[in-house]
């Protein structure tokens, strides 16, 4: 008897929006984007940066955390993420902003915009349209246009690759070219590999999200970019499948949440780990996941994910893909629309309205 997951007019039949077909076009997003981006025109930078900043809300805001996490491995310079109407007091005129909202109409970023330019600071904007693009060539500030019509969580490619791109251009990451082949090619692996046409019994996106249903999935990064990459899982599961779940990471949650364990074992019940893990893991990692999984014993599930790739970029973008399957393959299960965000239309419906009022 076939799976429901493989069962594909019942997955379109939920899916009336077609998330599925934009996640399966992520690696040609992906080709896309670095072709945009280098292709642009780039501005000369008039100082030398001491500081990155990325302005951005939700997968705006992710794509900035991915950029710090290879800033981090590969570059020299700082990188903030800012998720808010203001920018941190550091931010002066040798930071290097990046306004990124998928939109253009972002009201944080736009706020943000506004602050950097008061400074001095160097400003790209990337957007497809909006605000954003309408004051950045209105004021002779550089703008990036990406295609737009799409949900921005699905639009990663766009929100990302041209930051990593312009940097590289700007010799403030090193030359990437081969890893971004590379990522290319895994990714486009990944998409036949859990993607909707490939059944159950050999796809691990399908068996994963068949494990987490009816669960609350507790996400666990090993350290470092899993992080990252689990508060993506975190956030796609939120957006996508309308159900919680909870990120956490190695070695931080080994000193607070591991004692929530302790009164849990009831709840836990509900509960399935995820574990993100990355090869090069280190010993005291390693050992610090394999004793929280014993502390953790039969109470809940337990699943492990190991990222895959010779660079980082690889592994971060071929895990957080998996994520993004997983994620749709839990809404099915659910039967709920991946495509819709009623709440967060509601809220900004809602702020509308009081803001207008004042």
């Amino acid at each position: 008897m076939a799976h429901l997951l493989d069962e594909q007019g019942v997955l379109h039949t939920a899916d009336p929006r077609g998330m599925m077909a934009l996640t399966l076009d992520f690696p040609s997003q992906y080709e896309r984007a670095v072709a945009i981006a280098l292709e642009w025109r780039l501005p000369a930078l008039p100082r030398e940066p001491r500081l990155v900043v990325v302005s951005g809300m939700g997968g705006s805001g992710i794509g900035g955390d991915y950029l710090r996490a290879l800033f981090e491995a590969l570059g020299n310079l700082p990188v903030l993420v800012v998720r808010d109407y203001h920018l941190p007091h550091c931010a002066d005129d040798h930071t290097l902003l990046f306004a990124v909202s998928y939109s253009g109409n972002t009201e944080e970023t736009l706020a943000c915009y506004a602050e950097a330019r008061a400074r001095n600071a160097m400003v790209v904007a990337i957007s497809s349209g909006g605000e954003l693009q309408a004051r950045a060539q209105m004021e002779g500030i550089p703008h990036l246009q990406v295609p737009s019509g799409q949900p921005p969580r699905t639009a990663l490619g766009y929100l990302l690759l041209p930051m990593v791109v312009l940097c590289e251009r700007w010799h403030l990451l090193p030359n990437l070219e081969q890893a971004r082949i590379r990522t290319l090619q895994r990714l486009v692996q990944g998409r036949d590999h859990w993607g909707i046409s490939t059944p159950y019994e050999q796809n691990p996106a399908k068996q994963l999200a068949s494990a987490l249903h009816g669960k609350l999935p507790l996400l666990y990064g090993s350290g470092s970019y899993r992080a990252i990459v689990a508060t993506r899982w975190k956030g796609q599961f939120n957006e996508n499948a309308k159900q919680h779940a909870f990120a956490n990471t190695f070695p931080e949650l080994n000193h607070n949440e591991i004692l929530g364990w302790v009164g849990a074992k009831q709840q836990a019940k509900n509960f399935a780990v995820v574990a993100l893990r990355d090869p090069d893991e280190s010993i005291q990692t390693r050992t610090r996941i394999e004793v929280t999984r014993q502390l953790v014993g039969d109470a809940a599930d337990w699943h492990e994910v190991w990222a895959e790739g010779e660079s980082l970029l690889e592994r971060l973008l071929t895990l957080t893909y998996l994520g993004d399957f997983v994620s749709l393959y839990l809404a099915y299960l659910n039967g709920v629309d991946p495509y819709t965000i009623d709440y967060i239309d509601r809220l900004k419906a809602e702020l509308a309205k009081l803001m207008n009022r004042e």
